[in-house]
């Protein structure tokens, strides 16, 4: 027993069994927190421009090729994670708003970017809310998004070889800025089949940082926003 635990503590030490932190990636068009112990983003975030909207309508065709991030030599999901999984591969920053560059594109697709997420709600109300970011893009110039996985309970279990851990739900805010100054909305979605309304999934930001536990907006001041994470106009956002 005495060698065993030698055994563990000298693995420990190597840093076998101890947790890797979390690591910023830039990439050309996104940035991500990305956690080698659950091989998933912990969040990704990115400014949609309404040049990047226009840009990304006359982008020639680049395949999609999920992947390692190949510069990256922490642990990565790989596709035999997903395959025969049942769960689909969510983008986090969407490869639909990186259609302005094809290098934003290829490193989309890379797994330091991706989390397993329910078909369904993946083309259902993920899909609604972020065509909703293109709105606003169009509308106010740009938007800022952050957006990312949640784990609670780990009710969806596990898949893969690695035994990636399935979010339970996932968040999406957006930031915009008008005349009238800073306006923000945050969605929660749950990571399961069941139909939800966008309207029904928005909340205010002060709710997504309280589960996520991120500091979405931290670098606005003060009271701009306690104002912005606290507060939202659906009507604003054309939601109804």
């Amino acid at each position: 027993m005495f060698a065993v635990l030698c055994l563990f503590l000298s693995l420990w030490g190597q840093g076998v069994y101890a947790q890797k932190k979390s690591v910023i990636l830039k990439y050309t068009g996104f940035t991500v927190q990305y956690n080698p112990n659950n091989r998933q983003p912990d969040w990704a975030e990115y400014t949609l421009t309404a040049e990047h909207v226009e840009m990304s309508n006359n982008t020639p065709k680049v395949s999609r090729y999920f992947m390692p991030d190949p510069n990256l030599s922490l642990p990565q999901a790989t596709p035999a994670d997903y395959s025969k999984s049942g769960w689909v591969r969510g983008h986090m920053a969407r490869r639909q708003d990186m259609k302005w560059s094809e290098q934003a594109i290829k490193e989309s697709d890379y797994f330091t970017n991706i989390c397993p997420q329910n078909d369904v709600m993946n083309n259902g109300v993920w899909h609604q809310i972020e065509n909703l970011v293109r709105r606003g893009a169009t509308q106010y110039d740009s938007v800022h998004v952050i957006c990312g996985p949640i784990f609670t309970d780990h009710s969806n279990g596990y898949i893969g070889p690695n035994r990636l851990p399935v979010p339970d739900y996932f968040f999406k805010t957006l930031l915009v800025k008008d005349g009238s100054g800073y306006h923000a909305i945050a969605f929660l979605c749950p990571n399961s089949e069941k139909p939800l309304a966008m309207k029904d999934a928005a909340c205010t930001v002060d709710k997504v940082e309280s589960m996520s536990k991120i500091d979405v907006y931290s670098y606005l001041p003060d009271k701009t926003e306690m104002t912005v994470e606290s507060q939202i106009d659906l009507k604003k956002w054309g939601i109804r």
